[in-house]
């Protein structure tokens, strides 16, 4: 099995095996968090992927923290994505659409009402969020009362919806670093006492509930979940990831969705990798993401490591990654960390292609 192996995904032929990560790129209207046509032109230029996961997308208007993030939560959003989709569709690509919540990661001052976000418990994550002022401390969240909970599965329920109406080919639900779902994973965040906390199997009620409505919408050939085993930097992360997370696969495995898309980088020492027993517990079609070149890729999937590979940065400075990928020895541009959320065109639809840069050095 190579990269540029044709692959099934869902319902979904990939012609390789190269995902496109979720990258959030701030690019959307401050405002509206409406995609526009930067947003258009640059999933556009990426459709060469075997398949595109767009960036994490909100499903609420209490899901936000900075600008120019996007959301999927009103009619004139759903019509923003539409053009989105029909741009990669049109150049022959397909494109899933990442789903979440950000729960105690939201900022306060963005949120309607100004209050305190909501989380499974009332325990701030670690770090800062950044502010016009300078980055300040996250805040305490409010603890989800079981009719909030079912309020939330209802935003994501109708994000789902309008993913389908604005023509996405699946969606994906970020399970992953430390947002919402993840939230309620993690029993260093989620100190419940009720349904919804304690054991490993009520910790992940809440992501299940969420797949099963997925699958509602859109079939079980159009749903993926991601996960971050790993993820410890808001927090000291679960103390039971062992049992958690293949306990997750094994459920998600069982729905028969899509694909699993787990993150896991090279740097992880041994003893604490994850992804091949819950890519043996899900049985499905597994993304691996982790920092991977095109060789390590090659190495993974000539391992059985993985069906799929997800590149994240690679694709924000070469639109034509999987052009590059094909050459004996790929050159790549450089990415420009400075414009990674600067807003504009200038790093985000202006890097060269290998046709231009080839071009240009001759």
């Amino acid at each position: 099995m190579g990269l540029f192996e044709p692959g099934r995904l869902g319902h979904l032929t990939l012609p390789n095996r190269i995902v496109m990560a979720p990258l959030g790129r701030a690019r959307n209207d401050p405002d509206t968090r409406k995609p526009g046509a930067l947003s258009v032109e640059y999933y556009r230029q990426r459709a060469s992927a075997g398949l595109i996961i767009s960036e994490a997308t909100h499903v609420s208007a209490g899901s936000v923290s900075r600008p120019g993030t996007g959301a999927i939560h009103t009619a004139a959003q759903v019509e923003a994505w539409r053009r989105v989709t029909n741009a990669v569709h049109d150049a022959g690509g397909r494109i899933f659409q990442q789903l979440f919540h950000l729960g105690r990661k939201a900022d306060p001052d963005r949120l309607p009402g100004r209050q305190p976000p909501p989380a499974p418990s009332a325990i701030a994550a670690r770090g800062t969020l950044p502010g016009p002022q300078g980055p300040k401390p996250f805040p305490v969240p409010r603890p989800l009362r079981l009719g909030e909970i079912a309020a939330l599965r209802d935003e994501f329920g109708l994000a789902l919806v309008n993913a389908s109406s604005a023509g996405f080919d699946g969606v994906e639900l970020h399970a992953a670093n430390g947002f919402l779902i993840e939230q309620f994973l993690r029993d260093d965040s989620n100190q419940r006492v009720d349904a919804y906390g304690g054991s490993i199997a009520a910790r992940a009620r809440f992501l299940l509930q969420l797949v099963d409505a997925a699958l509602e919408v859109f079939g079980p050939e159009g749903v993926g979940v991601r996960l971050s085993p790993h993820f410890d930097i808001d927090g000291p992360g679960a103390s039971d990831p062992a049992l958690l997370y293949p306990y997750i696969a094994e459920q998600l495995g069982q729905r028969g969705i899509a694909y699993l898309h787990v993150i896991e980088p090279d740097s992880i020492p041994h003893p604490r990798k994850i992804a091949a027993r819950l890519k043996e517990a899900f049985g499905g079609p597994f993304i691996l993401a982790g920092e991977f070149t095109r060789d390590s890729a090659e190495a993974a999937l000539a391992q059985s490591r993985a069906d799929f590979i997800a590149f994240g940065r690679p694709f924000i400075a070469n639109p034509d990654l999987v052009a590059r990928f094909r050459q004996p020895e790929p050159v790549l541009n450089p990415t420009d960390e400075a414009t990674w959320y600067s807003g504009g065109a200038h790093g985000y639809t202006d890097y060269p292609t290998l046709a231009q840069t080839l071009v240009n050095a001759g």
